[in-house]
């Protein structure tokens, strides 16, 4: 089997003083960081909404997912996922790289809860990278409603 088949491109990102990582085929594209519109009575993790060229687009707190500390909005970006469910943004605090990263060197993780986004970690360059799943935890998080 081609060596090909086991490496992916991840889009490494930061939330706090973490880097996450999160594969490239699901980003849709990559904007600065825009108040959403709030949304009356939505689930605590969504900041509200936002028109993205025509379409409304969820925009969900990526700490708040991490279960970090999201009182201090300081995010910089929002990453547009999309998902089986539709567009998603997700806010990080700053965008660095594409990363080619092989999955067999990736070291999974046992999720504290259904709604985790965090997959696994990988150590690439010196650098741990904690590699995420948003689209799982946001469809879990559609079944909840």
């Amino acid at each position: 089997m081609s060596e090909q088949l086991h490496d992916q491109q991840w889009l490494c990102f930061q939330i706090e003083e973490e880097t996450y990582a999160h594969p490239v085929n699901q980003v849709r594209e990559i904007l600065d960081y825009l108040s959403p519109v709030p949304v009356p009575g939505a689930q605590s993790c969504v900041e509200g909404v936002l028109n993205v060229r025509g379409e409304i687009v969820t925009i969900v707190s990526s700490k708040h997912l991490l279960g970090l500390d999201d009182s201090a909005r300081n995010s910089e970006h929002i990453i547009i996922l999309e998902t089986t469910s539709g567009l998603v943004g997700i806010t990080v605090d700053e965008v660095e790289k594409i990363s080619v990263l092989a999955d067999d060197d990736m070291m999974p993780v046992e999720r504290s809860h259904d709604t985790s986004p965090v997959k696994g970690t990988i150590n690439h360059d010196n650098q741990l990278l904690i590699l995420t799943d948003f689209e799982r935890c946001i469809n879990e998080l559609e079944n909840y409603e």
